[in-house]
Parts: C-alpha cells; structure tokens; sequence
C-alpha cells in the first residue's frame, strides 16, 4: 500500500504524480507536467499555463496526506476530505509544460474534522502558489 492509494481522486483528478514525504503535520508531493495534460487544453493556446485553480488542488491533495498523517492512518488508508474553503492564494509566477510541481503542505490548525492546511507549491524551484484551504470530511 501507498499514500496515493489513499486519496480517493482517479486519473486525471489524481493531480500527484509521487509522494517525496509524509510526516506529522506535513507532506510534500510532486507531479511533471505534461503537454498532454487535461488542463492544458485551451489554457493558452501557443503558450500552456497551469491553471491557478490546479495548483490549488495540487496543495488540497497534498494536505490531504499532511491530514492522514496526523490522524495515524495507514499509507493507503482512504481518505474523504474536501475543499470546505479557500484563504487567500498569490500566484507570483506561471507554470508550464515540462516542469515538475512540488507541493509542500502543512497542517496549520483542525476543529472536529475540519483542518486548515497552508501551504505552497513550486515549478522547478520557482514559487507558484501559496495559500491555504481548509478541508473538511
């Protein structure tokens, strides 16, 4: 079993590619690019930029295993959050094809089964996004 099993999202919404590491209160995740990738599709045409609204999710899934980690599941363990809200995000810099994503996530505060995750996610280095969102299951 591994972390990705986990989350309950498939192909293409399974935004991860692979775990670098899950400890308690913080994961951190990757995913390459590719010119192919659903999202890419009309967001531009000649010049393919990430949507913002993809790194976001990017972040969610990764907070979701920041989250399993501090609830000691085990690697694999299904996981039924969701998005329950959005803090502020900035988006310094655009992402594009062939690069590959890191999203760093740390669990920043819980209440119940409510947990807010702040985080931020990279392209080769760069920082992309940062923000926070707040999960619920």
């Amino acid at each position: 079993m591994n972390w990705l099993e986990g989350l309950p999202h498939q192909p293409p919404m399974r935004l991860l590619d692979e775990v670098v590491t899950v400890a308690p209160d913080r994961a951190v995740a990757k995913r390459t690019t590719r010119a192919g990738d659903f999202y890419f599709q009309g967001h531009f045409p000649g010049r393919p930029v990430v949507p913002a609204v993809i790194l976001v999710e990017l972040l969610a899934q990764t907070g979701g295993l920041a989250v399993a980690s501090q609830s000691g599941l085990e690697p694999g363990a299904p996981l039924q959050l969701r998005v329950a809200g959005l803090g502020p995000f900035k988006f310094p810099a655009a992402a594009g094809v062939d690069v590959t994503l890191e999203a760093t996530a740390r669990l920043a505060g819980k209440f119940g089964r409510t947990f807010k995750i702040e985080g931020e996610v990279t392209a080769d280095g760069v920082l992309v996004a940062s923000g926070s969102v707040i999960l619920a299951g």
